[in-house]
């Protein structure tokens, strides 16, 4: 079976300190089907994440977001 790896940008309302933005992708990492999660330090409310799509849904990983207590809104590419 292919993998079908599908890119989305992530916008966080709220503000992130470097700490609490690398335990959230860590996080996501360990979410099912996710295959990469990073920023830009000067965008630090923009998430890339790579999924497969085979796998997962955006869904399975915007649950991270809410959990603690973040707005967050899928922006695509």
């Amino acid at each position: 079976m292919q993998d079908e790896i599908a890119n989305v940008m992530v916008h966080v309302n709220e503000s992130m300190d470097e700490f609490t933005l690398n335990a959230l992708e860590d996080a996501m990492r360990g979410d099912r089907g996710v295959v990469s999660v990073g920023h830009n330090p000067e965008h630090p409310h923009l998430l890339l994440v790579a999924y497969d799509s085979a796998v997962a849904r955006s869904s399975t990983f915007m649950h991270q977001f809410h959990d603690r207590g973040m707005h967050a809104q899928l922006v695509g590419l």
